[in-house]
């Protein structure tokens, strides 16, 4: 069975911290977008908090990601 391209996962962001995370997390929600956030922190599997600064990676499927690079867009200060 093949996946369709719009069931692959994209990276749309990176975390420096989990409130940070949760922040996106939040904001992509409420737009209804699913999202995962993967931690490359090997010691986040035991239960420790990531230590490793922007070691918290945001996905969300292919489809949605124009979407969701919208919605974080506009999360960031204007200049």
């Amino acid at each position: 069975m093949v996946a369709n391209k719009s069931d692959r996962l994209v990276k749309v962001a990176v975390a420096r911290d989990e409130l940070e995370a949760n922040v996106l997390k939040d904001a992509l929600e409420q737009e209804g977008i699913t999202l995962y956030i993967k931690s490359l922190d090997p010691l986040t599997s035991f239960g420790v908090a990531p230590g490793l600064p922007s070691s918290l990676e945001v996905y969300v499927l292919a489809r949605d990601e124009k979407r969701a690079r919208w919605v974080l867009g506009e999360l960031k200060p204007s200049a």
